[in-house]
């Protein structure tokens, strides 16, 4: 539930930017690409550079994706998995908690 807040809020953040849906659609196209390569599950994080690895902490789909390894593979439960659902939190908040300004300046 916090990944799905934090994306959604990823989304409004990037929509009052567009002009037109379809500058919408390519700018979370774009914006889809970067999140999936820096996730973490093709390549790991200790493989990128120091500066990359820094830019993923802002990358919610990276806690999830750790989240769910953690529970699957490794059979975590709820209790052990605080490093990760609290930056999933802090995300959502920051990022759910700024598009109402976004879209109020906008309609101005």
């Amino acid at each position: 539930m916090l990944f799905l807040l934090a994306a959604v809020g990823i989304g409004l953040l990037l929509s009052p930017v567009a002009a037109t849906m379809q500058q919408a659609m390519l700018y979370l196209h774009a914006a889809h690409h970067a999140v999936f390569s820096l996730s973490g599950l093709t390549t790991p994080l200790s493989s990128m550079p120091g500066a990359v690895q820094y830019l993923t902490a802002m990358n919610p789909l990276r806690y999830a994706i750790d989240i769910t390894r953690r529970v699957y593979l490794e059979g975590e439960g709820i209790n052990f998995l605080g490093a990760d659902l609290w930056p999933l939190g802090l995300i959502a908040a920051l990022t759910l908690s700024q598009p109402p300004g976004c879209f109020r300046h906008r309609m101005q």
